[in-house]
């Protein structure tokens, strides 16, 4: 609070803090003052949640002269409040595309929020202390700052989440393909994967489509790779189809819908 000094310097300043919520009043002194202008700084601990009422209660200066403020003299009224905040709903710091971010803001609605994602800065607002956002693809979002009604300043964060690609698979090169073997006889198949290793993969062998009749999952095998491709040899027919794959951070299924590419190899045995 700036205030302006007439006298002989120094001047020392006697400060009154009066809580709306307390009967009882604090006192503070200021430093020497040694010029006519002076920036008065409460320290925090003198101060309280919600309203108060600041008031100059006496003035020294180098002469030794007072100046005093009677009781109910002019005053200044202050309004403190929380800074704003928002906290994350988990603490798991990686998450997949698809999955929803979601934290929890304190402090009095409206707020609003900034925060960075793929190299640009975004504002949004939010009418409640929820704040949500779908993962749609893969990046770094960090929140930077946010403010609300009350404070109307800006406070600082920093809460970085990194968003991770699903992970893909192939087999044979993405075709289908038939090979004929013969009995005792085994033939390579090639998965190729993308994404963060170790993969862990779980796929099928099922009958191979005859007309009128309904391909039949025969077996059911799971696999792990810690590459990015992995050759499994096989010697049985049919048709062999990924239905799961999870990588060092995300997962999906195929039987479940959440990827409609179906790459196979079907075996036809002699």
């Amino acid at each position: 609070m700036p205030v302006t000094l007439t006298g002989v310097p120094p001047f020392k300043l006697e400060v009154e803090i009066k809580h709306h919520s307390s009967p009882a009043s604090e006192i503070y002194r200021t430093p020497p003052i040694d010029g006519h202008s002076y920036e008065i700084k409460i320290p925090r601990h003198l101060l309280r949640l919600g309203t108060q009422q600041i008031r100059i209660r006496d003035v020294k200066d180098g002469s030794n002269c007072h100046s005093t403020s009677d009781l109910g003299g002019a005053s200044v009224q202050v309004q403190l409040f929380e800074a704003p905040t928002i906290y994350p709903m988990e603490t798991r710091s990686d998450y997949c595309v698809g999955e929803r971010l979601s934290y929890t803001l304190s402090g009095t609605p409206p707020f609003e929020v900034w925060y960075t994602f793929d190299g640009k800065e975004r504002k949004a607002k939010s009418q409640t202390t929820s704040f949500r956002r779908i993962a749609e693809s893969p990046g770094v979002f960090t929140i930077k700052t946010v403010s609300d009604k009350a404070s109307e300043c800006r406070a600082p964060v920093n809460i970085e989440k990194t968003i991770h690609p699903m992970p893909a698979v192939r087999i044979s090169k993405g075709k289908n393909v038939q090979v004929d073997i013969h009995e005792g006889s085994e033939v390579e198949i090639l998965f190729e994967f993308w994404g963060t290793p170790p993969f862990e993969f779980t796929y099928t062998r099922s009958s191979n489509p005859r007309k009128g009749q309904k391909s039949q999952v025969l077996e059911t095998r799971h696999d792990i790779s810690h590459e990015h491709s992995k050759v499994v040899r096989a010697s049985q027919e049919g048709a062999y189809e990924v239905v799961a794959i999870k990588d060092k951070y995300c997962a999906y299924s195929t039987v479940q819908g959440e990827n409609k590419e179906k790459p196979q190899k079907a075996i036809k045995y002699i």
